[in-house]
């Protein structure tokens, strides 16, 4: 991999060179032979207010990490050859300590190639490499332009969201030295990472598009002499300069940071925060009001940001081909041969689900864990998010409260029905059964004026401390009931960084994520040992045998059935049940049924008793 150092000469004649990544960083260690950047370094604070630049700035080279690139005839810069490296900047650090602080948390990225100062020692350099999902670099100038604006967003966006201080957000472009550029710099530690996996990069640009930092600047350094305007301007460089924020697109609210070195968790921005920020801008000599504060952080300035996109996007590209949910399902001891494929699809299915991949279906089923206590079935279904996701992970919502369920389902990742055995029958057979296959659901937020539709997001699963617990037979496809023969293991650590790439390499190359009919019914079949039978189906079996051949018996009405087991039953068994007792008879398994102009009618062989 190599990258481009362009220096330009003091009669503007450009010389041009280039070097590989690791020569690169070992010339990085030691300064120019001038020593124009230590020089740089300084002079710069005792600039004035009105000298934007170093006078000695022209004379540092200017390096271009993106593409090996050549000088044409006519002296202008061409593309030769695209690396895929994006450059990265965090400008405006404040000493060595948020130097560090930048530099370490870039680190941990696995897609950073290479993290250093930059020439003024007031920022950091972080450059990440990507590749196009499926493809070879694009050779046209064009399309490697387009390719480099795609990475970029998405780059910044990943990054922005784990970087303790705010990137420089600009619009990309391959050539452009303003953001695909850096001046030669100096730096006695940087890092380097060969190994670094790239982030892949799709072939459509997101969705959601960055605020760019140029233009807000435009609209907070306009001087219209508008006094208010002003005094808005003042709050918004105050809050910026003190405060990150983003809002937060699943949970619905604006989060902040604060811009310290030590500081790079995000909170929630409460009333009791905005009221802080309120203080806190008064103080400082503002003339501003609690409902200015409030006003900026509920608006389109702040940067949308989606945490579970974010985590997907990170980690997509880097899987090690090993088979980690393989790996994960074999934690499950259970004598069902099914288990492990069917897990797979399942778990494809729920990342399917958080990516909006399809918008049609929601994932319809659910893993159904059976054992009595003490197995570790709770601690399995929590570990199956990852940390940085964990506030996704809901193990106590009420299936009664039906609103809560609906708005939960867009705002949860991963919803787990603990004691499934405690949800009533009712619940099972009407409200869980619709609400399970939902790809979207239809809420009113909190003081909201109208009903508003989201995208759903959970996914769920379930455990059970008996084996009698499904109720509907009709509903049965929803679930995958496995019964363990042993605790769950979950000693072993759980590499979710590597378990989420490997499902999104699935994804990407077209995998399955949902049931064929040919799987359903072996799930339906495999279910039936979970089934809750009614005393009216123990009655059937006790009364009439199940037959294929109408020479064995005949076609009886429903009502022709249920009278001769009321019979056996007595008054037991009142008359009301007979409006469902069609819908359980055709839920038994092998019972073959015609329709007449009487109505449906089954194939039994009534049991004789012995008489005495």
């Amino acid at each position: 991999m190599k990258l481009t150092i362009i220096r330009t000469a003091k009669n503007g004649k450009k010389f041009l060179h280039t070097r590989t990544i690791e020569k690169f960083m070992e010339r990085i260690m030691v300064d120019t032979k001038e020593g124009d950047v230590s020089r740089m370094r300084r002079e710069i604070d005792f600039l004035n207010d009105g000298e934007r630049e170093y006078q000695h700035m022209k004379s540092i080279p200017r390096v271009f990490p993106a593409a090996e690139m050549t000088i044409d005839k006519q002296g202008n810069i061409r593309m030769k050859e695209m690396n895929g490296v994006v450059l990265l900047t965090v400008n405006h650090l404040n000493g060595g300590d948020e130097v560090s602080a930048v530099k370490e948390m870039a680190k941990v990225m696995p897609m950073t190639l290479a993290a250093f100062v930059g020439s003024s020692g007031r920022s950091v350099k972080i450059l990440v490499k990507t590749a196009p999902v499926g493809k070879a670099f694009p050779q046209v100038e064009d399309e490697a332009n387009r390719l480099y604006e795609r990475a970029y967003e998405l780059v910044a966006r990943v990054y922005d969201s784990m970087l303790p201080s705010r990137l420089r957000m600009m619009d990309s472009s391959l050539l452009s030295p303003t953001c695909a550029s850096f001046r030669m710099t100096l730096d006695e530690e940087p890092y380097l990472n060969l190994k670094a996996m790239p982030i892949q990069i799709p072939d459509m640009p997101l969705m959601a598009r960055l605020r760019s930092d140029d233009d807000v600047a435009k609209t907070l350094n306009a001087d219209d002499g508008n006094t208010v305007g002003q005094e808005t301007r003042d709050l918004i460089k105050f809050l910026d300069k003190n405060y990150r924020f983003r809002f937060n697109s699943v949970m619905g609210y604006t989060e902040y940071s604060r811009k310290t070195a030590h500081a790079i968790g995000w909170l929630p921005v409460d009333e009791r925060m905005q009221n802080r920020m309120s203080m806190e801008a008064r103080l400082a000599g503002l003339n501003v009001w609690d409902k200015d504060v409030n006003r900026y952080i509920k608006s389109g300035l702040i940067r949308e940001y989606n945490p579970v996109h974010e985590y997907l996007w990170r980690v997509r590209g880097t899987w090690d081909g090993k088979d980690h949910i393989g790996r994960l399902a074999s934690c499950v001891p259970t004598n069902n041969p099914h288990w492990q494929q069917w897990f797979r699809t399942w778990f494809l299915a729920m990342v399917a689900q958080w990516m909006g991949k399809s918008r049609q279906y929601g994932n319809s089923v659910a893993p159904l864990l059976v054992s009595r206590q003490g197995y570790n079935k709770s601690t399995f279904c929590k570990s199956l998010i990852p940390r940085e996701l964990q506030w996704g992970y809901n193990d106590n919502l009420q299936m009664n409260e039906k609103k809560s369920v609906l708005q939960a389902m867009s705002q949860f990742l991963l919803i787990n029905l603990d004691e499934f055995n405690a949800i009533s029958p009712a619940i099972q057979e009407g409200f869980l059964k619709n609400v399970i296959q939902l790809a979207s659901v239809k809420v009113k937020r909190p003081y909201g004026k109208h009903v508003e539709e989201f995208p759903r997001l959970a996914s769920f699963i379930a455990t059970a401390n008996m084996t009698d617990i499904l109720v509907d037979p009709s509903g049965n496809r929803r679930f995958i009931g496995v019964e363990l023969t042993a605790p769950i293991d979950v000693s072993q650590r759980i590499d979710h960084e590597q378990l989420y790439a490997q499902a999104l390499e699935a994804l990407d190359n077209n995998e399955p994520y949902w049931f064929d009919d040919q799987q359903t019914q072996l799930i339906m079949t495999s279910n039936r040992q979970f089934e809750k039978q009614p005393p009216v189906i123990q009655l059937f079996h006790e009364c009439f045998e199940v037959v294929q051949d109408v020479n064995d018996g005949e076609y009886i009405s429903a009502a022709a059935i249920f009278n001769t087991i009321r019979k056996v039953a007595g008054s037991s068994l009142r008359l009301n049940a007979l409006t469902s007792f069609g819908r359980i008879l055709a839920n038994i398994p092998d019972l073959k049924r015609r329709r007449t102009s009487k109505g449906t009618e089954y194939l039994v062989k009534e049991r004789r008793k012995n008489s005495d």
